[in-house]
């Protein structure tokens, strides 16, 4: 079973957003460095009808809105 999960939100620090040919935001998530330990990035893609397409693609088009 696993512990108990922390309920503290972090802010992301450092993304890319990106909007492909297809029409879809491509979002990565930079890991940090935790104890000498690194996990890959976080990668996610959103497609019109995804619920947190608006907000990525409104990120896409404004890249001052970037971490």
């Amino acid at each position: 079973m696993w512990g108990p999960m922390s309920t503290k939100m972090t802010e992301i620090n450092s993304c890319d957003v990106e909007r492909r040919k297809d029409g879809a935001v491509l979002v990565r998530v930079h890991s940090l460095d935790r104890n000498g330990r690194q996990l890959p990035d976080a990668v996610f893609t959103f497609r019109v009808g995804d619920p947190q397409y608006n907000y990525w693609s409104q990120r896409a088009a404004d890249p001052s809105t970037d971490s």
